[in-house]
């Protein structure tokens, strides 16, 4: 424990020749506590990098002789339960756009009906969906190009879908 604090100082004062040695020794104890959380190993390892980094800015926060392992847990656990809740509230209701071919076999007819059923939703609605169904974006990505916030992108994806479904009579 005392080499782990020894790093620790060492990248308070932004020498990080140790940092690798620093990942070695901790990187068990904040996998096992993000994956149990988020249970997907690639989003594990992306939220690790998150975690050391988030730890690198904030090390000056990092009171000396508080248990390492546990303050860097807890900031992994803290971003695997903010991931977790907004990916839970993504949601993933497109059943009105199942019926819609891939871009190959589209024919002139069917661009033409989806163009008439987009047409039913307001420029913003219109444009969450195109991203989100016909781009195939992520609704986070769908957020970035809008620059609009996550929650407020999936309101309006909702909001569409439900406009949609009340139009076409699917409700």
């Amino acid at each position: 424990m005392d080499q782990i604090h020894e790093i620790i100082e060492q990248l308070r004062k932004k020498d990080y020749s140790s940092f690798d040695t620093f990942y070695a020794l901790t990187k068990k104890q904040v996998f096992f506590a993000i994956v149990s959380i988020v249970k997907d190993e690639d989003l594990t390892e992306d939220l690790m990098q998150d975690t050391y980094v988030k730890f690198l800015e904030k090390i000056d926060q990092y009171r000396s002789g508080e248990n390492p392992y546990a303050y860097l847990s807890r900031i992994g656990r803290n971003l695997a339960i903010n991931t977790y809740n907004k990916r839970k509230k993504e949601v993933i209701s497109e059943e009105i756009f199942e019926t819609i071919p891939s871009e190959e076999v589209v024919q002139e007819e069917d661009e033409q009906d989806i163009l008439k059923i987009l047409d039913l939703l307001d420029q913003d609605e219109k444009e969450v969906v195109t991203l989100h169904v016909i781009n195939d974006l992520k609704f986070r990505e769908v957020a970035e190009t809008m620059d609009k916030p996550l929650g407020t992108v999936l309101w309006i994806y909702n909001k569409a879908i439900k406009k949609l479904k009340q139009e076409l009579g699917e409700v």
